[in-house]
């Protein structure tokens, strides 16, 4: 059961932009009912035709998002959103680091199979006017992109690269990263040549030592 007796007060706002259903309405209510705020869910599809209240926390549902729209939102939220706090949810793993890096005021991301207490929690932290979501709830492969190294920056590892680095750091093989990910070891070594490649590393040591200094789940 989680702990929600610190109301954080109706006069904060929730705006959650996704496809309008029963079951966006169904969870804004839930979210309004259990954090004590209000929650307007607004059709991805139009824009916004007011600018919102100061420190408004976005819910941007990216699973029913496209590139275009992505684009347009980002810009919206950055010009009708007074001082805006950008929570994204949703995300899966085709969207990769440096692309959720562009958004504007983004404290949080949170993946489609993440559980709702881990969602629940980033909120509250943010509508409680911490600087971020606490990294314990924090989608782990953006808190990696805040400690990668300069030298990769300009070329962001995925998150499948993560995983894949992750694997390496509990002493997998290339075959035990293929079952433990469902795909094969050819995959597997172009991944690896890939993270290789993007981090400056020669053999599978360095990348572990890499990792094991930014890649802190």
């Amino acid at each position: 059961m989680l702990d929600v007796s610190e109301s954080v007060g109706k006069s904060q706002q929730l705006l959650l932009i996704t496809h309008p259903s029963v079951q966006a309405n169904a969870f804004a209510s839930y979210l309004s009912d259990l954090l004590s705020v209000f929650v307007v869910v607004h059709n991805i599809n139009k824009p916004l035709v007011q600018r919102l209240p100061r420190g408004t926390v976005v819910l941007f549902d990216i699973a029913v998002s496209n590139k275009k729209l992505n684009g347009i939102w980002r810009d919206i939220i950055q010009t009708q959103v007074k001082s805006p706090r950008l929570l994204i949810i949703n995300s899966a793993q085709k969207y990769e680091l440096y692309e959720m890096a562009k958004w504007p005021a983004l404290y949080g991301v949170f993946r489609h199979d993440d559980d709702e207490s881990r969602l629940i929690e980033g909120v509250k932290a943010v509508l409680h006017g911490e600087q971020t979501a606490e990294l314990s709830v924090m989608h782990p492969a953006m808190y990696a992109t805040v400690h990668t190294s300069s030298d990769s920056d300009n070329v962001p590892l995925t998150e499948r690269e993560c995983e894949i680095l992750n694997e390496l750091r509990h002493g997998a093989t290339n075959m035990d990263i293929a079952r433990a990910l469902f795909i094969s070891e050819n995959t597997v070594r172009t991944h690896l040549y890939n993270v290789f490649r993007k981090l400056s590393v020669k053999n599978r040591t360095q990348a572990v030592s890499w990792a094991n200094e930014n890649l802190r789940h």
